[in-house]
């Protein structure tokens, strides 16, 4: 009989293995364990070196880019949006989840816009980070530089994520 306590770490332990991508990924080649007499086996070869898979946003980052334009426009259009502490809840949502990521846009229903510390942009935003599908814009605030996560969807930029960020200054 395996225990509770047992059952919840075993699983817990899965569930760490498969969000760090050390669990195993699924084969869509027959799974045998290959012939006897060492000739080839059917199963896919691994991912090459280098190879990304999509991570918890949903993009598959594969190659560095150039800054897109569109990019810092839509995270400067979101910030504008939330940087709204004044707004009632229901208009300040309405302006900033349709330029969120589906998962983004849910966990904004918990904010309370008077806790948002900005108020405005100060100036343009900048590119931090770019991969094809996914970019990291810098934009300032009244409030301190912020960090937006934007990540294609289709022919438009999405924000993923908004946060501080980290080191203090401009670029």
């Amino acid at each position: 009989m395996i225990r509770p306590a047992t059952a919840s770490r075993a699983i817990a332990g899965v569930a760490v293995l498969l969000v760090t991508g050390c669990g195993a990924r699924p084969s869509t080649a027959p799974s045998d364990p290959g012939p006897p007499n060492g000739a080839p086996s059917t199963m896919l070869a691994p991912p090459a070196t280098g190879a990304l898979a999509a991570d918890l946003d949903g993009a598959v980052p594969d190659a560095p880019a150039s800054p897109d334009p569109a990019a810092v426009a839509a995270a400067t259009r979101f910030v504008r949006a939330w940087a709204r502490p004044g707004l009632p809840a229901d208009r300040w949502l309405a302006g900033v989840q349709p330029l969120a990521i589906p998962a983004y846009a849910e966990l904004l229903t918990t904010v309370n816009p008077a806790n948002v510390p900005a108020s405005r942009v100060t100036g343009p935003g900048w590119v931090s980070s770019a991969l094809t599908a996914r970019m990291v814009v810098d934009i300032p605030t009244d409030a301190g530089v912020l960090r937006v996560t934007v990540v294609r969807s289709g022919h438009r930029w999405l924000v993923a994520t908004i946060g501080r960020r980290e080191e203090a200054g401009a670029r």
